[in-house]
């Protein structure tokens, strides 16, 4: 299982656009995706974010849910269901910080990505004058991939 997530930094409310999500749209992907093979045609295998206009997916925008927040909670989602976020029409800004969990053993975790990826938040941290064995814990340390398991 992939999930993703996010941590909203400040408070979020629907006006603000935020998070939305049409819920329990991982039981249905494959049907779906089967059912819109213009939208394959159109889109292809994507590395990043894709755009679906409301009249590209009109079903889908009705049954969209906002997940309003308070600062400090997350939210946690299976990666396969429909989110993203709509427009802010309020005067305050959106902050929130997004991550991706998946399997240690997932076959795209290469020994080389891993090491890469390591190296990348290694250097991030080391540019932001953080020392990684005094100011992590043990289990951050794991998780960036500073150390290895045991």
């Amino acid at each position: 299982m992939h999930v993703q997530g996010l941590v909203n930094l400040a408070d979020n409310i629907e006006e603000d656009g935020g998070f939305w999500l049409v819920p329990s749209f991982h039981k249905y992907l494959t049907q779906w995706a089967k059912q819109r093979q213009s939208l394959r045609k159109r889109f292809g295998k994507q590395y990043r974010f894709i755009l679906l206009n409301k009249g590209d997916i009109p079903e889908l925008y009705a049954d969209a849910c906002h997940i309003s927040t308070r600062a400090g909670s997350a939210i946690i989602w299976d990666q396969r269901t429909l989110h993203g976020s709509r427009a802010n029409t309020s005067l305050r800004p959106r902050y929130a910080q997004f991550f991706k969990m998946f399997p240690r053993q997932h076959p795209a975790m290469t020994q080389r990505r891993q090491q890469y990826r390591s190296q990348a938040i290694l250097t991030k941290i080391q540019q932001a004058n953080i020392d990684p064995q005094t100011e992590l814990t043990r289990i951050g340390q794991q998780i960036f991939g500073l150390v290895q398991n045991h």
